[in-house]
């Protein structure tokens, strides 16, 4: 084929494939997070960084998003869980590989010296349901002394060296 050719002509010569649903962002659930948290030595809910999304079809595939702003005085780690449909949360696949005793995260940070980091997730999970599907993440920290900061640095202290800052956790329904 050679020159302009439209759309329709496209599509019938099969130069263009048929735009069906797949791909589509289908529905959006956010959440922001902007209070400050410390977590210590065992897995803890992060307050605030949980969102729940049912999707429409089984076939769709849920994009989770998050941005955790965190600090440790010493090795702490964020985890993302899933549960779906009510029947309990269970470490989400977007975890590292078991290695000896070192610690299954998605997120980990290591000695950050009162700074913040930022971590992220992007992750494309199958669900295969159409029931209620709810994300949250869990922190934990080394030691008591040197707790997990969740917009704060471990120590928060009062001085201008020191910053708050926001977290966000959103979903996206992807059609098949």
């Amino acid at each position: 084929m050679s020159g302009s050719v439209g759309d329709n002509t496209a599509r019938a010569s099969g130069v263009i494939a048929s735009a069906g649903g797949g791909g589509k962002i289908l529905q959006v659930v956010n959440i922001i997070k902007t209070d400050a948290s410390l977590i210590s030595t065992s897995w803890s809910d992060i307050s605030g960084l949980s969102v729940a999304i049912t999707p429409s079809d089984t076939s769709s595939k849920i994009y989770i998003d998050c941005n955790v702003s965190a600090a440790g005085g010493r090795a702490s780690w964020v985890k993302l869980l899933r549960d779906i449909g009510g029947a309990g949360y269970a470490d989400s696949t977007f975890i590292g590989d078991a290695g000896g005793s070192r610690i299954q995260c998605s997120i980990s940070t290591t000695h950050t010296d009162y700074g913040q980091v930022n971590g992220n997730i992007g992750y494309l999970d199958t669900t295969n349901t159409t029931s209620e599907v709810t994300y949250k993440l869990q922190g934990k920290a080394t030691s008591s002394s040197y707790k997990l900061g969740i917009n704060q640095d471990w120590s928060d202290a009062d001085s201008w060296e020191y910053g708050r800052s926001a977290s966000s956790m959103t979903l996206y329904e992807i059609g098949a």
